[in-house]
């Protein structure tokens, strides 16, 4: 591959990175809100944008523990 095409390349993935960047943080200032949160006989408060992020990186965990699970049996 030519310099000029990993050049290319290099810029193509600096601006989707800076896109997706942009786009990540107008849906953390929109989400900005507190919300309670119960679990049990558990309460409290975070924002909202925190609670999407963290149950998406639970899920992220769950799915890669899984799949560390299957591939040993």
């Amino acid at each position: 591959m030519s310099e000029k095409n990993v050049t290319f390349f290099g810029n193509v993935k600096l601006v989707v990175a800076s896109i997706l960047g942009v786009i990540l943080l107008l849906f953390a200032l929109q989400n900005m809100a507190r919300v309670d949160l119960t679990y049990l006989f558990w309460t409290f408060e975070a924002r909202r944008v925190v609670v999407i992020v963290m149950s998406f990186v639970i899920g992220i965990a769950v799915g890669w523990l899984l799949k560390a699970h299957r591939s040993r049996t």
